[in-house]
């Protein structure tokens, strides 16, 4: 049987994203979870650990009680790091459960990351055209905006931890005059990408699928 690892910044396991992932991945395929928050067992213990996130790059990411935190994306990296050497014990393949940009990661088997997935998908899609970015937290919309600055961009925020309501309206602030919308985080889901769509009225691409058709195609 072949081994995946999926490795989140936040806790392990994504109950709310891996069985997305592993719908579109064929039946004879494992997949093996860690987090790089799994050390720390509260938001408290990661805020203390990691400490204070004021005008630096932000990562927004799930706790296993279901609860986000944000958290400053320097220190998270070397938690990731350490994650990646324990799970290419074992997988033939790692998939990264976020979207943000990365130091390249130190590994003996494929890393995938989403964020060069989806630059590379919508790059193919899109050509001198506008894309829409959704993002989480508002303070994530100037990373967007320098991330896509590629494209000409429209950004909204609208966390996918609190519920459709914040998303849809970020679909609608976004509005229907772009050519493509990518939603930038893994944890938005198909049921969001659909409501993005009907407010939009354009292709949206959806994080997780994105990364699952492609390790499905590379197995």
């Amino acid at each position: 049987m072949t081994t995946i690892g999926l490795l989140t910044i936040g806790h392990a396991p994504r109950t709310d994203v891996t069985p997305d992932i592993l719908a579109q991945l064929p039946d004879e395929v494992d997949v093996v979870e860690a987090g790089a928050l799994d050390p720390f067992d509260s938001a408290a213990e990661v805020r203390g650990a990691l400490g204070p996130h004021e005008g630096q790059p932000v990562f927004v990411t799930r706790l296993r009680d279901g609860s986000s935190v944000t958290v400053p994306q320097e220190p998270v990296f070397d938690l990731l790091q350490e994650r990646v050497y324990e799970l290419a014990e074992d997988a033939t393949m790692i998939g990264v459960l976020c979207t943000g940009d990365f130091p390249p990661f130190d590994a003996d088997v494929p890393v995938l990351e989403p964020s060069e997935l989806l630059h590379a998908w919508a790059t193919s899609i899109v050509d001198g055209g506008t894309i829409g970015v959704l993002t989480p937290k508002p303070e994530q919309i100037t990373q967007a905006t320098e991330k896509w600055a590629d494209f000409e961009v429209v950004t909204a925020a609208g966390s996918p931890y609190t519920g459709a309501d914040e998303v849809a309206a970020a679909a609608t602030e976004i509005g229907t005059g772009t050519d493509l919308v990518v939603m930038d985080c893994i944890g938005y889901t198909p049921a969001m990408k659909a409501a993005v769509r009907e407010r939009t009225g354009t292709g949206v691409l959806l994080s997780r699928s994105v990364l699952a058709k492609t390790t499905a195609e590379v197995l």
